[in-house]
């Protein structure tokens, strides 16, 4: 097993508890990749927007960019399981 970086690891568990968050809304297993390759493109604007914002206090952006970066990565991890490369043996 790989040791995660403690970054990754903190990252990797903010993802989780945003899918956990959206559970309600099913899996993304049979969403199309143009339909998750779209939602990406938004998240990552959402991520733009909070990080050039000046509108709002540090404590809130850091959360806002939080939020927006596990949304942009959960799409993207989204993808990878849906064309199967998150169930591939790598040898490891």
């Amino acid at each position: 097993m790989i040791k995660l970086r403690k970054s990754v690891q903190l990252f990797a568990e903010e993802m989780e508890l945003v899918l956990i968050g959206n559970d309600y809304k099913g899996g993304w297993e049979k969403e199309d990749y143009l339909e998750l390759l779209s939602s990406l493109q938004e998240e990552v604007e959402e991520l733009r927007i909070a990080l050039m914002s000046n509108a709002q206090p540090i404590e809130s952006k850091e959360d806002d960019i939080l939020r927006e970066a596990c949304d942009v990565a959960n799409f993207a991890m989204m993808i990878a399981d849906n064309f199967g490369a998150l169930k591939r043996n790598r040898g490891k």
